[in-house]
């Protein structure tokens, strides 16, 4: 299975440098588009976390009041404070992509 050598050798052709002056501002275009939604995503991919903290906040309301349940009234509102801060956390991580998406493109 011998090659010649015209079968190896191929032409290679160069794209252009430069791009026409109507393509480039398509390219700009789509270049910053694509970098907001990937932005968005990744501003948007922060909301799911704060349900970990909501989660610890009960866990440990729970295993507080069953280990003292005379003390499970006063700390529920440190239970409720918790949980308003993930949210808020959650909240604001949402804030940050819609405004990604509706106020930077």
């Amino acid at each position: 299975m011998q090659r010649s050598a015209g079968a190896v050798t191929k032409l290679i052709r160069r794209a252009p440098t430069v791009m026409p002056t109507r393509n480039a501002a398509i390219a700009y275009e789509v270049t910053v588009n694509g970098a907001n939604l990937i932005g968005a995503g990744m501003a948007a991919s922060g909301v799911g976390i704060p349900a970990i903290g909501v989660a610890m906040s009960f866990s440990s309301y729970m295993l507080a009041a069953a280990r003292q349940p005379n003390m499970a009234a006063k700390l529920l509102p440190y239970c409720i404070l918790g949980f308003a801060l993930s949210e808020a956390l959650a909240l604001f991580t949402l804030l940050i992509a819609l405004l990604e998406l509706f106020v930077f493109s």
